[in-house]
């Protein structure tokens, strides 16, 4: 996300869903080495790679993961925070959304978008990590260190 056009976007988080991109996020930055080096481009990339799916396996994704932990918080309320993400992202993630629509009925609100790209993001990090991902970190580093590889 170097010189590309960013566009603000506000996504609406449910707190779970918030901690686990922040959690994937960092196991990522250990486990790919090609994982982007900023959150917000972790969550373009998330949302590129669902926008990518086809609507079918959006789909079966969605149901398999509707019953999530990270969707069900009692002590803490959803918010709304801004992301500068690529023009491109977001071009993907509209074409997507009317793809789901138009073939399988599907509305879905960009948010509720993010909320599965997430979703589906954090479990292959947690795949590619082989254990549970690590706690969210209270606040987020602008670009924190990666691991170093074997030389």
């Amino acid at each position: 996300m170097t010189s590309q056009t960013t566009i603000p976007v506000g996504i609406y988080w449910k707190p779970g869903v918030w901690d686990l991109a922040r959690s994937a996020y960092i196991a990522d930055l250990d486990t790919d080495a090609d994982s982007p080096g900023s959150f917000v481009g972790w969550l373009a990339q998330a949302l590129e790679v669902h926008a990518k799916r086809s609507p079918q396996k959006r789909a079966e994704l969605a149901a398999a993961g509707e019953n999530h932990p990270a969707l069900v918080s009692v002590t803490r309320k959803s918010f709304n925070k801004k992301h500068d993400l690529p023009a491109s992202t977001i071009e993907a993630v509209e074409d997507a959304l009317v793809a789901d629509r138009q073939e399988l009925g599907r509305m879905l609100a960009r948010s509720a978008f993010a909320q599965e790209a997430v979703i589906a993001a954090a479990e292959e990090a947690r795949r590619r990590l082989g254990r549970d991902l690590p706690p969210p970190p209270q606040k987020l580093s602008n670009r924190p260190p990666r691991r170093r590889t074997a030389r």
